[in-house]
């Protein structure tokens, strides 16, 4: 169907070239128009006498009331006039000689006078001019003439017509030519495209490279049937004389666009130049700094005073800073950079950031504080305010806290620095993480006894250390009851929820085993038919509870 309409289309524009040609005596042109084959490069000045499209002379000076463009448009309606007379001849166009000018007549009629301004205006006498301009008038007249005579426009409304049919048969060519390629696509897809993968995303597979291949082959058939459908119509429109000048308008619309933007692109290289200079240098800085940063980490290169943790950050704050002044380096070299467009998108910009990068701006900072103090790193258990849990990731604007509910939990950098920071890692690999719990026990147990079974029950306890042994503190005397408190060394602190619930169990077993009842917060020791608080096995064979004792005052 669409075929069919361009071919519909085709011979409408062959019927219009026909229509066209038989109005020979319409005059379709407009002043001013300069056709290819009469010095178009050069400047024009003055008014333009151009009756058949076709720059016969210019007319630079007034005379009396009469403007250039009046003097021009009398000369042109003149011409053409005589250019109907079927009874013209070239000896009939003659130079009369008055007191101030120079006339160009035809019969009793003055087409064009030249006066002294005249003739100073080109640079030489009034009857040079004079000559010269009936000598154009008069083969402006007889060319005309010719090219509109009716075998002349029929042989070229023949020629027109033998270029349309050329036209359509090129075309059905090149639809025969990229429906076969489309096959062909459709083959090469099998045997020769790849699917594309990026780690475990296929993000080009081979259907979207045959989808791409076949629109790229769609947009170069449609690119090649407007060139040729172009230069059809230049080529048909430059046959006839009334349309002429659409064949020079359509040339410039296609050349004038592809030439600005040659030259505009011809101009524009030293300013690619110094871009690509700016770019490789501060692409070979940054790869600079990559390489310290890696050498750094890598701990093969140390710097008094700088950590190897502190690599990372500064090369990513290093790289952002060589990023924008490199935009700033190149801004003045980009293509329209001091138009108002930019200068708008500038100024938007500029006011976006500043409106939504307040708390950014702060978060930032406080990233940084937070790098370069060394709260902490990745991995390691901390408590943040109310949150415990490990670090997973570390950003300049939020850092990210895995809890042992395996609940992830976003902490703005501003949060943490107005809060305290407990790391549990940070000794723990060297001098080891001093886990405590504290259990309160009554005075009738003795102090030395309860020291011994709570060391024993530290020292049963999985991932803590044997050495340094743990040890015991006492650190409250309490009306009922005394605060021990057992102290004990690991280097897991990523395990403490299992670490302290192991040690509790070893400590109620280790308890138990020992008949000492923990009592807490208050018991009173007054046993009269109360059953001793330790489980049943851990009890003494042949246990009873006591009885009531029940005395006289």
């Amino acid at each position: 169907m669409k075929q069919k309409t361009f071919y519909y289309f085709i011979c409408s524009m062959f019927l219009l070239t026909c229509h066209f040609a038989t109005r020979a005596a319409q005059d379709t042109l407009h002043k001013g128009v300069r056709l290819a084959g009469d010095s178009v490069s050069k400047p024009m000045k003055g008014a333009v006498v151009a009756p058949f499209g076709i720059r016969i002379f210019n007319i630079y000076t007034r005379i009396g009331p009469f403007t250039p463009v009046e003097r021009a448009e009398s000369a042109e309606q003149k011409i053409k006039t005589i250019a109907g007379d079927p009874f013209f001849r070239g000896d009939s166009v003659r130079i009369f000689k008055g007191e101030v000018t120079y006339d160009v007549m035809y019969g009793e009629s003055v087409i064009t006078s030249i006066d002294s301004n005249d003739a100073k205006a080109e640079g030489t006498s009034r009857d040079l001019v004079a000559k010269s301009r009936r000598t154009k008038i008069i083969y402006a007249i007889q060319h005309y003439r010719t090219v509109t005579s009716f075998g002349e426009i029929m042989k070229n409304v023949a020629i027109s017509g033998g270029i349309l049919i050329l036209l359509i048969i090129i075309i059905s060519l090149i639809n025969r030519l990229f429906t076969f390629l489309n096959g062909k696509a459709v083959v090469w897809q099998e045997k020769l495209m790849k699917n594309k993968r990026m780690k475990d995303y296929e993000f080009f597979n081979r259907h979207r490279q045959l989808a791409i291949l076949l629109a790229m082959l769609k947009v170069f058939k449609w690119i090649l049937i407007l060139c040729l459908l172009i230069i059809t119509l230049v080529t048909i429109f430059y046959l006839l004389p009334w349309t002429k000048s659409f064949s020079v308008a359509i040339l410039g619309f296609v050349i004038d666009p592809l030439k600005n933007i040659m030259l505009s692109f011809w101009n524009y290289i030293p300013n690619l130049i110094t871009i690509l200079v700016i770019l490789v240098v501060a692409r070979l800085i940054i790869r600079l700094f990559k390489f310290f940063k890696v050498e750094i980490e890598k701990e093969t290169l140390k710097i008094p005073g700088f950590y190897a943790d502190w690599a990372l950050p500064t090369f990513n704050i290093l790289r952002v800073l060589i990023i924008i002044f490199t935009i700033v380096a190149t801004w003045p070299f980009l293509p329209g950079s001091g138009s108002q467009v930019f200068q708008g998108v500038s100024v938007f910009f500029g006011l976006v950031f500043s409106l939504t990068s307040a708390s950014a701006l702060s978060n930032f900072m406080a990233g940084l504080t937070i790098t370069y103090t060394r709260s902490f790193k990745l991995g390691d258990r901390v408590k943040i305010g109310d949150v415990t849990g490990d670090i997973i990731e570390k950003s300049m604007l939020v850092t990210k806290i895995k809890t042992i509910k395996n609940e992830e939990i976003t902490v703005p950098n501003t949060k943490i620095m107005n809060t305290e920071v407990i790391n549990y890692s940070t000794c723990a690999p060297m001098e080891g993480l001093i886990i405590h719990t504290t259990v309160t026990i009554g005075y009738d147990t003795p102090w030395r006894q309860i020291h011994q079974l709570l060391i024993d029950a530290a020292i049963r306890t999985d991932l803590i250390l044997k050495n340094p042994t743990p040890f015991v503190l006492q650190t409250a005397l309490n009306d009922f009851y005394i605060s021990y408190q057992v102290n004990a060394y690991t280097r897991s602190p990523n395990q403490m929820a299992v670490i302290f619930s192991n040690l509790h169990q070893n400590i109620q077993d280790s308890f138990n085993n020992a008949g000492v009842e923990i009592m807490s917060p208050h018991f009173n020791a007054i046993r009269d038919g109360n059953t001793i608080a330790i489980p049943e096995e851990n009890r003494s064979k042949g246990y009873e509870p006591p009885a009531f004792r029940v005395g006289n005052p």
